[in-house]
Formats: structure tokens, C-alpha cells, sequence
């Protein structure tokens, strides 16, 4: 529970920062920082440890998980069988969502169906241009707080997969890296599994398939796996899991425990479990910690760009022009890009869907079949061949715009994947090259290495543009010329004939035209894609230039220093491994167990009857002056009730009974002011008299009957021989002390009060992070009220802050503090 604290503690408090980031990139209009922030703030906010699976197609990756989650939950195959970021998390029941391109909402599809959408030859998954997959299932290990992402293969000739998942990698706190004892650790798995070392704050490395190799083979791979880590790779650190998955996730499904602990998987499930226990936490804050003090490096780095030349840097109009030589080369290089993915288009394109064209046809009409047959009863009436033929064509004219517009968008998803794939290197090659033009000014100004900003050599479906393709027409042309007929009073098989000649004839045409709008649609999407790097370009230019010629503010960066420091300290500090909220604060746990959870949410009960108090003679009270002569005559008599209570009155009073009830008093007035203006007097007397006629008595009568609940319930408090259990606000904490509260009954309430502000300070500082990130569906109940409770319990209910002091209580408390020797609350 102490560590729990701690981090939830750790979690807010590194939620400021980030907010402090991005209300810093706001006010200075930095738009990617403050989208990095607020990134980041949604990862906190979601509060999710995400464990990526990561290696070669064909691996056994999605078997592995499978195995680690108890069952067959998701797709497996000799193919490459996921093509889409998968995330799988606990639910209550195994679910799926499946998020298209085209669409921010997801649609929920059976489990067993999850194939279709994440398999690398599903049609399904290209037509709908499938970009995620979120599955759920009941598996007690994502119970524990992992959240696992089954990521495409790497190495293979489907570049696109190897693309989305280095694009995948930095998001990850943890990798599984995947590899085999058929062929340990390739040369691409190699140059993989260093980036993941890069990125990831922790690394499994697992050898699977190891019921394919002798207990010898298995030794040696081990072996020859290790020292590559070592000599090669420079990584000395993650520990080696051989096992099988299959032989784990066989022994799973049929209850052979005994297979199951020979499989070496309980081994790699332990080790998950474990890191749950001692390392998840830590190395989630600092994982985050980490993007978090590259993004406010940037910030820092950008705001000196302004202050080149006073900090004794390079003359600004020299980095300038040297800036714009090297944009103008960058944008050379993306020229000479863009030209290549536009050929390679241009040259493969054409064949491809040349090839596709008789099974784009034949699936057409194959959609096409059922409307025919609709068209043609519908077209079942008395009359020539010729009239009965017409009507049909027209039906089916008209229905097949429908069916042939929903063909060409599931044949759109098809091509964009023809298309990028066939150019998958060139676009990373040019997302990165706009990705540049910041880092390259940075280097020309001398602040390169403070900020490490750029994205991974890696790019996803949201990195590129759609596919507009232009709709071709949609016609059915029959001859219903009465010579073409073979014979006078032709049936309806010679109607059916024509008309599905004339199907076939107008299936053809328009697949030919549909190829035709592809390739004119693909050109035109390279065009798109040159155009955003181009912007992307341009827009990082354009900042690079306005912060060298921006001279920052200095409160900005003293700001940003600080947020620097404050990062760097939270880094030590998630570091140690063994550092816990009681070595920071000794009184937390002591003030955690004085306080219940459902304690914390209680009011000040002083308050509480003072409110009591309030409603009962606001209520009673406005009804009696609305009513009673003799009521509105004291109140004309008392000069009614102060500002406060006037309009707390009027909330709950009636138009009727306000105009009863306060007309004499508005006449009284009246009348003294008509009075004061026919007096000889100064206008300094004036003032002096206008002001006691306001002020009245002094005896506002709901201030009379407050101030004696309130002296009642704080004498009622003081009397309990056992210390107090109630919760106070802070006016009335201090009052209880110095009405003669007990020295421990004082320390009692002390902590109890601080409890609950410590415990609303948490919540606010969740509310506003999860606010912040945009998650407001996260807020719990607490967390939306606790700035509410907060206001509270510092300065007491709304409608009971009164403008008078109680002076008998006054006189209580000063006795007080002379006969314990108290001179201020900080004895307790």
C-alpha cells in the first residue's frame, strides 16, 4: 500500500510538470509541444504500462501471448498474421474494437473475428483500411497492470509492418523482443533489437520454438544469442528465455500442467510478474520522465535561440543564412524523393492493377447478381421484350450506383496498400527528412544534443494522406431495338440474356475506368505526400526561424530551468531503487491511517449544523416576513438583514414575499435619506451617516442565530471527553483549539484535517491532469469534487462566510491560549 502511494504521489506530482510544459508551449504558441505534452499527460492520465511484442514475422509472437494470457485469444498462423498495432488489455469479457482510417470511433466485433481485421492477407483488413485493433480479454496477468501490444513483423518483405512498428517503438515502457532457435537473432532482428534497447526502459529477449532443437542445439543458440548481446549489440543486460510458446499454449488449453512447466514460458511469466511487483512503477515515471525532459529540453533550446548573441553565441544573421542553405538542400533531397515514389508508382502501378482488373470484375458482378434478379421481377409485367428489358436496365442502373460505389471504397484500401508498400522506404525517407529541419537548425546554432526530439526512422497509416479517388460514372447499355430480337414474342430468357450481357458489358467498363481514377488517384496522392513534407518542412522552419529572431521572455526560461531541474531530480529519484513515500515524509503513513477513505470525504460538521441552521431560518424566516406585520416591522426596526443574507433570502423568497416583506424597510429608508438630504451637514457627515444607515443594527438576525449554533456546536465538540472523530474545516479547527480542545485531541483533529487536504490536493492534481489530457471519461466521483471539498475545508461552506466576527468566541479562544500557554497552533 506505502508503494502504491508513492506512486500515485510520483504520478501527480510529474503531472504538473508536464502541465507546467504545456502551458508554457501554449503561451509561447509552440503547437508540437503542446501536443507532446499533452501526449504525455494522457499516458499518466491512462496510467497504463504498456509491454510491446516485438521480432520477425513467424516468430511466434501472437502464440507466445496467447500463452502468457491463458488461451487462444488471438490470431495465429504461418503467415504473417498481424499487420496492425493489437493492444490487448484486461476486460471483463473477451471484446474487440477495430478503428478504421477514415473514422476516430471504434466498432466492437466478436473476438473470433478478430482475424479479419489484423491478418496481412485479409481483404477485410484492407478494404476497411484497418488501423488499430483493442482487444479484451480476462487474463489475470493484464489484471496486474500490463497492457500488451502485439506489434507486426520486422524483417520482412512487407515493409510497411517493419515501418509501423519502429513508428510503435518509443511509445513502449517495455519490449519483448521475439527471436527463434531455427535462425537465433538475424542480422535484421539485430539492427531491431538495438533500436528497442534504445527506446525501451526494459527488454526481454525470449528464444522460442525450442521444441524444434536438441537440448545441445538449444545450449549452443543460447550461447551464441548471449555473446552477440554482448560483443555486437553492446547489451549485457537482458536475461534469455528459451521456450516454446506452442508447447506452452497446447499445455494451457488441454490442463497439462506438467507440459506447461516444461515449457520454459512460467519462467518468462514469473520474471513479467515480478517486474510488476518491483519495477513496473518506477520504470513507467521514469520512461515518462524521460520524453517529458526531452520535450522541455526543446522548449529550453528553442526559447535561446533568442538569445544568440547575448549569451555569446553566433551572430543570428549568420545561422539564418546558414539555416536557409541547408533547408533549401533538405528541400533538394525531398524533391529528389518525392520524384522516386512517383515513379516507382508510375512504373508498378499499372501492372498490378491490370492484374487485379478479372477479379475486381468477377467480384463485382458478384455483388451486382442479387440487384439483377431484383430488377428483373420487378420488371415482370405484360408488354414487349424490348419495355420489360428497358425497365430492368433502369433498375438496375439505379441500384447499381450504390452497389458500385461501395465496391470502389473497399478497392481504395486495397490500393493505398498497393501504393505504399511499393514505396514504403522512400516515405519514411521523406517523413524523416521534414522531421530534420529543426534538429539541422539546432546543429547550426550550436545547441545540438539538448534536445532529442526526432522521431524514429518509422512512419504509420496516420502519417500519410488518404487515397481521393474520383468516382467514374456508373451506366447499364441494352439494345432494345425490336430487329435485334431473335424471334418476335421473346420470353423472359432472352430478357435475362441481354440483360446480363449488358451486367457483364457495364462491369467491365467501369472496373477499367475505376483502374484509370486509381492511377490518376495515386499520382495525386504522391503529389499530397510531397506537399505535407513539405509543409511539415516549412512549418518547422518557420518556428526555428521565429524563436532566433524572438527574444524570450525571462520569466519563461527561468521557467523552463526550473522545470529542467525539477525533471532531472525526479529522475534520480525514480532511479533508487528503493526510495518510498515514508523516507521523503515520515508522517504519511500515520496520516493515511488517521484518516478512512470515506472519512476523507466528509464535510466540517460544524458546518454542517451551522447549514442546518441556515436553511431552517432562511426558510421559516422568509415566510414570517412575507406574512406576519409584527415580523416586518422588527425587520424595518433592524435595518434587515446584512448584504450576505439579503441575497440568500432573496434565493429562496418569492417576488411576492420579497415585495412584502422588504417594502417597509425600503420605505424606511426612504425616508432617512430624504431626511439626511434637508440636513446642514458636511458631505463627510454624510458619508458617515449613509454608512451606519446601511450597516443597519449590526444585528442581523440569521448572523445571530449562526454565530450561537456555531459557539453551541464548538462547545459540544470540546466536551467529548474521547477525542474528536469529526472532521473540521480550518476556521473551525482553530476554534475548537482555542475553545480548550485537548492537547491530543487537537493533534487528532490536526491530522485529520490534514488528511483530507492531502488527499483533495491528490485528486485536484489528477482532475487537472486527466482534464489536461483530454480523458475526462478517467475522473472519478472524488476527483471531480475534490476542489470543491478542498475550498471547504480551507475557508468553510459558501453561504456561512460572514462578515462579522464573533466576539464572544473571540474572548474564548485569547483565555485559551493564556491558560494552556499556547502562543500559536504550532505547539500541536
Amino acid at each position: 500500500m506505502d508503494e502504491l502511494r508513492t506512486y500515485a504521489g510520483r504520478r501527480l506530482e510529474l503531472g504538473d510538470m508536464v502541465r507546467a510544459a504545456l502551458h508554457l508551449a501554449r503561451g509561447c504558441g509552440n503547437k508540437q509541444a503542446e501536443s507532446q505534452a499533452r501526449e504525455l499527460l494522457a499516458r499518466l492520465a491512462a496510467d497504463t504500462f504498456q509491454l510491446a511484442v516485438a521480432g520477425q514475422f513467424s516468430r511466434g509472437k501472437t502464440t507466445l501471448m496467447n500463452a502468457l494470457l491463458g488461451g487462444p485469444y488471438l490470431p495465429m498462423g504461418a503467415l504473417p498474421m498481424t499487420s496492425v498495432i493489437t493492444r490487448v488489455r484486461y476486460g471483463s469479457r473477451p471484446q474487440a474494437i477495430v478503428r478504421r482510417r477514415s473514422s476516430g470511433l471504434g466498432a466492437e466485433v466478436p473476438l473470433a473475428e478478430v482475424a479479419r481485421y489484423v491478418t496481412q492477407a485479409s481483404a477485410t483488413r484492407a478494404q476497411q483500411q484497418v488501423i488499430s485493433v483493442e482487444v479484451e480479454v480476462p487474463a489475470e496477468i493484464l489484471r496486474l497492470g500490463f497492457e500488451f501490444i502485439d506489434t507486426p513483423g520486422v524483417g520482412s518483405a512487407i515493409e510497411t509492418s517493419t515501418a509501423t512498428t519502429r513508428r510503435f517503438l518509443p511509445q513502449a515502457d517495455a519490449v519483448i523482443f521475439v527471436t527463434g532457435f531455427d535462425s537465433p537473432l538475424t542480422g535484421a532482428e539485430a539492427g531491431f533489437l538495438a533500436d528497442a534497447a534504445r527506446y525501451a526502459g526494459k527488454l526481454f529477449l525470449v528464444l522460442n520454438k525450442r521444441d524444434l532443437v536438441s537440448d545441445r542445439d538449444a545450449r549452443a543458440a543460447v550461447e551464441f544469442v548471449g555473446q552477440r548481446l554482448r560483443e555486437d549489440l553492446g547489451l549485457g543486460g537482458p536475461r534469455i528465455y528459451p521456450l516454446s510458446a506452442l508447447q506452452a499454449l497446447e499445455a494451457v488449453t488441454g490442463g497439462d500442467d506438467r507440459r506447461l512447466a516444461g515449457s520454459g514460458v512460467p519462467e518468462l511469466h514469473a520474471a513479467l510478474r515480478d517486474f510488476l511487483i518491483t519495477g513496473k512503477t518506477r520504470l513507467l515515471l521514469r520512461n515518462t520522465a524521460g520524453r517529458a525532459a526531452r520535450l522541455v529540453a526543446g522548449q529550453r533550446r528553442d526559447l535561446r535561440l533568442g538569445r544568440l548573441a547575448r549569451d555569446g553565441g553566433p551572430d543570428p544573421e549568420a545561422v539564418l543564412a546558414a539555416f536557409d542553405e541547408r533547408v533549401t538542400e533538405l528541400d533538394r533531397q525531398r524533391g529528389v524523393i518525392a520524384g522516386s515514389i512517383a515513379g516507382r508508382i508510375e512504373a508498378g502501378l499499372p501492372g498490378l492493377l491490370a492484374a487485379r482488373g478479372p477479379g475486381w470484375q468477377a467480384g463485382l458482378l458478384d455483388l451486382l447478381a442479387p440487384r439483377a434478379e431484383e430488377a428483373l421481377a420487378a420488371a415482370a409485367i405484360d408488354g414487349p421484350a424490348s419495355d420489360r428489358l428497358g425497365k430492368a436496365a433502369q433498375s438496375l442502373e439505379r441500384a447499381g450506383r450504390e452497389v458500385a460505389g461501395s465496391w470502389l471504397e473497399r478497392r481504395t484500401g486495397e490500393v493505398l496498400e498497393m501504393v505504399t508498400e511499393m514505396t514504403a522506404g522512400e516515405i519514411g525517407a521523406l517523413l524523416d527528412l521534414a522531421r530534420s529541419a529543426d534538429a539541422a537548425g539546432a546543429g547550426i546554432a550550436g545547441l545540438a544534443g539538448e534536445d532529442d526530439r526526432r522521431e524514429p526512422a518509422g512512419w504509420s497509416a496516420e502519417d500519410i494522406p488518404d487515397l481521393a479517388v474520383r468516382p467514374p460514372p456508373w451506366t447499364i447499355e441494352v439494345d432494345r431495338s425490336r430487329r435485334s430480337w431473335r424471334r418476335a414474342g421473346a420470353g423472359d430468357a432472352e430478357v435475362r440474356e441481354r440483360l446480363d450481357a449488358a451486367l457483364a458489358a457495364a462491369a467491365c467498363a467501369f472496373t477499367d475506368r475505376a483502374r484509370t481514377a486509381f492511377a490518376e488517384a495515386a499520382r495525386e496522392w504522391a503529389g499530397r505526400l510531397e506537399e505535407q513534407a513539405a509543409g511539415q518542412m516549412g512549418q518547422a522552419a518557420d518556428w526555428f526561424c521565429r524563436c532566433l529572431r524572438t527574444l524570450p521572455d525571462d520569466e519563461d526560461l527561468a521557467a523552463v530551468e526550473a522545470l529542467i531541474t525539477r525533471l532531472a531530480a525526479f529522475q534520480a529519484a525514480t532511479g533508487e531503487p528503493d526510495q518510498t513515500a515514508e523516507d521523503d515524509d515520515p508522517t504519511a503513513a500515520n496520516l493515511t491511517a488517521t484518516a478512512s477513505p470515506d472519512a476523507v470525504a466528509e464535510g466540517c460538521t460544524v458546518c454542517h449544523q451551522m447549514a442546518q441552521t441556515l436553511t431552517s431560518h432562511l426558510f421559516t424566516g422568509q415566510f414570517r416576513l412575507a406574512t406576519r406585520e409584527a415580523e416586518q416591522e422588527r425587520h424595518v426596526l433592524g435595518g434587515g438583514f446584512c448584504p450576505l443574507h439579503t441575497w440568500q433570502y432573496a434565493a429562496v423568497a418569492s417576488p411576492v414575499g420579497i415585495s412584502a416583506g422588504y417594502a417597509g424597510l425600503a420605505a424606511s429608508v426612504a425616508d432617512a435619506l430624504e431626511s439626511l438630504s434637508r440636513q446642514d451637514c458636511t458631505a463627510a457627515d454624510l458619508a458617515r451617516k449613509v454608512a451606519d444607515l446601511a450597516a443597519g443594527t449590526g444585528k442581523c438576525p440569521v448572523c445571530v442565530a449562526l454565530a450561537a449554533r456555531e459557539r453551541t456546536a464548538i462547545a459540544e465538540l470540546v466536551s467529548l471527553a474521547a477525542p474528536a472523530p469529526a472532521a473540521l474545516c480550518l476556521r473551525h479547527l482553530s476554534l475548537a483549539l482555542a475553545a480548550g480542545e485537548g492537547r491530543e485531541a487537537g493533534r487528532a483533529l490536526l491530522r485529520g484535517l490534514a488528511a483530507r487536504l492531502r488527499r483533495d490536493s491528490e485528486d485536484m492534481r489528477a482532475f487537472a491532469l486527466k482534464r489536461e489530457a483530454y480523458r475526462s471519461g478517467l475522473v472519478t466521483a472524488e476527483e471531480s469534487r475534490a476542489h470543491t471539498d478542498a475550498l471547504r475545508r480551507l475557508a468553510g461552506l459558501a453561504g456561512l462566510t460572514q462578515p462579522w466576527a464573533d466576539q464572544e468566541l473571540a474572548g474564548v479562544r485569547a483565555a485559551s491560549a493564556l491558560r494552556h500557554g499556547w502562543p500559536d497552533l504550532c505547539s500541536y
